[in-house]
């Protein structure tokens, strides 16, 4: 643009200098140091660059000869005219002084008064200097470029939205910058551009400052209710940030503004007329489509109280009459239901610890009965089992902590009993023989007792008589064998001998000197017939 306006300025000065450029290159030059051509300021024309064509591939020979003339007589030209202007410039800076020899004679013979007034001298109006004046074009094109790539960045940030009056200062500061550089007054449209750009940056220093405003003005609206102004706001700051989340965010807000308006209006209506379902539904729409909404939010927060109070109640209902019929599973669901509505509901707290007590005094009394039949079937275990299940639920119930210990006390009496009917050979041993006496003491102590406990004491009281019942043996000896039964002492010699013994294992042995020791071992079983041993030393040694 600078250039295009530089070429026609330059063709205005041609024009106005009067300069003839279809004359021949024949004509005389014109007089450029006439004094009416002071005041024009000629203008350096580039020569044309004219490549000739080469000999004998081109113009015909006459043709050649007149470019070259024309094209010499072109060169001088400029040359003379560029002469001329340094010339007249030389002239109009430094006017020649009369030298006192050309002075005429009256004037020579003249006093020269002792003072004289100087006048100021009137001096042409001096032609600008190229050189200056391009470095201020340059110095203006360079401010332009500057300012245009500043005014480019505001309004990508969409600067005519909000940039006003400082965006109204800088257009005109702009404006007045491109007349001035119409007129080729460089310095200064370079100044308005500067300018114009000042007002440029600081613009720039308020875009995020602007852009917090619009911000917070569009969700004020939004607050309000107001969606055109909010969408105004938010669609600006989306012009200074097209990236912005929260705007774009709330641009869409600000769409569903009056959407969300029609459906709280529509949900207080069925809210009034008690359809709450109906109420619920459009307050949960609007806060679907505005999930920041507050009005949406509470609405649909109370409308959720009067349900869930209703569901509470009912939960309430159906949970006290399972409870009054027992049905202690289902009470407790649906009082945990209603406590899903209520936690901190005092009314639901009692309720569900009655609910715990009865099916806690409910399990006791299953194990009770699981106890009382086990020990009814004279099942130990199973009764120890269902008071110890018992007691986890409840350390303090006496008969559970009765029940143990009767339990215990049974089962080790089986296992003791169980003991001796199964190796009745133990009562052979006088210490097992008392503790088989002290357990049937105590088996005569329980009162009463079941059919399976008298049958397995009947059992040890038999074998444990026949374990004191003494069985009758002889033993048979020479009157030189020295004979001893072990647990019962040395016998001597003797040709026979009766002894009666328990039912046990015996050792007999029979020494005589001189001659090898005999050993015998024997079974007396209880209700064993006469057994006799024969005793002798025969062998020599």
């Amino acid at each position: 643009m600078a250039n295009l306006k530089k070429d026609q300025k330059r063709f205005d000065r041609k024009v106005n200098a009067g300069v003839d450029h279809t004359r021949s290159p024949d004509e005389p030059e014109p007089d450029l140091a006439a004094p009416d051509s002071a005041s024009v300021r000629p203008e350096i024309i580039t020569p044309v660059r004219v490549t000739p064509k080469v000999p004998g591939k081109g113009l015909p020979l006459t043709e050649r000869s007149n470019l070259i003339k024309g094209v010499t007589l072109t060169i001088a030209f400029v040359l003379l005219v560029t002469g001329g202007f340094w010339l007249w410039h030389y002239l109009a800076s430094q006017p020649p002084q009369q030298t006192r020899t050309e002075m005429s004679v009256s004037e020579q013979n003249q006093p020269v008064p002792e003072k004289t007034i100087e006048t100021p001298e009137v001096l042409p109006e001096t032609a600008p200097d190229p050189a200056k004046l391009a470095a201020e074009e340059k110095e203006a094109e360079k401010k332009l470029a500057e300012f245009m790539q500043l005014i480019q960045q505001l309004e990508a940030k969409g600067v005519s939205q909000w940039g006003d009056p400082a965006y109204g200062e800088m257009i005109q500061l702009s404006e007045e910058a491109d007349r001035l550089l119409l007129e080729s007054n460089y310095a200064a449209a370079a100044a308005k551009y500067a300018a114009a750009a000042a007002r440029a940056q600081t613009l720039i220093g308020q875009i995020e400052p602007v852009l917090e405003r619009l911000l917070a003005q569009g969700r004020m609206a939004l607050d309000k209710g107001n969606s055109g102004l909010a969408q105004q706001k938010f669609s600006i700051a989306l012009m200074i940030d097209p990236d912005n989340r929260l705007a774009r965010h709330s641009l869409q807000r600000a769409k569903n503004l009056d959407a969300v308006m029609q459906l709280l209006e529509s949900g207080n209506r069925h809210e009034k007329a008690g359809k709450i379902a109906f109420a619920h539904a459009d307050y949960q729409e609007a806060l679907h489509l505005d999930p920041e909404s507050k009005e949406a939010r509470q609405a649909l927060a109370r409308v959720k109280g009067q349900i869930r109070n209703a569901e509470f109640q009912q939960m309430m209902s159906e949970g006290l009459t399972a409870l009054h019929h027992n049905d202690y599973q289902l009470a407790r669901a649906k009082l945990l239901k209603a406590k899903s509505f209520r936690p901190e509901s005092r009314e639901v707290k009692d309720a569900l610890n009655q609910v715990d007590q009865s099916i806690r005094l409910a399990r006791i009394e299953t194990y009770r009965q699981k106890a009382t039949t086990a020990e009814q079937a004279e099942n130990w275990g199973q009764a120890l089992d269902a008071y110890l299940q018992v007691l986890k639920i409840d350390a303090n119930v006496q008969f559970a902590a009765q029940g143990k210990e009767r339990a215990l006390d049974r089962i080790r009496i089986d296992k003791r009993i169980s003991f001796f009917l199964q190796q009745p050979a133990a009562l052979e041993s006088d210490r097992q023989l008392e503790n088989a006496m002290a357990l049937m003491a105590e088996i005569e102590e329980i009162d009463p007792k079941g059919p399976q406990l008298k049958d397995r004491f009947e059992k040890l009281v038999r074998i444990v008589d026949a374990a004191q019942t003494p069985v009758k043996i002889i033993i048979e000896s020479d009157t030189f064998t020295d004979v001893a039964v072990y647990k019962v002492g040395k016998l001597g010699r003797f040709e026979s001998r009766q002894l009666s013994l328990r039912p046990g294992t015996y050792t007999v042995v029979g020494t005589r000197d001189g001659y090898q020791d005999v050993r015998k071992k024997i079974i007396i079983k209880p209700g064993q017939s006469l057994l006799r041993i024969p005793i002798k030393c025969e062998a020599k040694i």
